[in-house]
């Protein structure tokens, strides 16, 4: 995707590069920049949303399903003790994967959003350099 959107900014850069200057040449790249870092915290946020929705289920299937006393019967059959156990570990052990995913997917989303902050100080000092410049 990254290689993708350099070509495109690499081609839009050398067809504006013709009736650009320096500076509106920079600019017209950090502008296509901040572009890419909020396309990639949106699609960071989904994977986010998507992956919370998927810990929240795995969540309340384990509180509809804890066992009280021996009234619980699956297929006409008293599940096991084992079969169980093993469930709720496996459930547990998803769950922890969740919230470590969302919790990566949490701090690369703030680098992004760092990055992008970053992007647009740089592109107000170019904008306010050029305004300068032409008054």
């Amino acid at each position: 995707m990254k290689l993708l959107f350099g070509g495109v900014l690499l081609i839009s850069i050398s067809m504006s590069g013709f009736a650009a200057t320096g500076s509106e040449t920079q600019i017209l790249e950090l502008e296509a920049a901040v572009m890419q870092q909020q396309q990639e915290q949106q699609t960071l946020f989904q994977q986010f949303q998507m992956l919370q929705e998927l810990r929240r289920h795995e969540i309340t299937q384990d509180n509809q399903t804890v066992p009280i006393g021996s009234d619980i019967v699956m297929n006409g059959e008293v599940p096991k003790y084992e079969d169980m156990a093993k469930q709720r570990k496996e459930r547990i052990e998803r769950i922890r994967r969740y919230t470590d995913k969302l919790n990566e997917l949490y701090t690369r989303y703030q680098e992004a959003e760092n990055e992008r902050r970053a992007l647009i100080e740089q592109l107000n000092g170019l904008k306010l350099g050029e305004e300068s410049s032409v008054e």
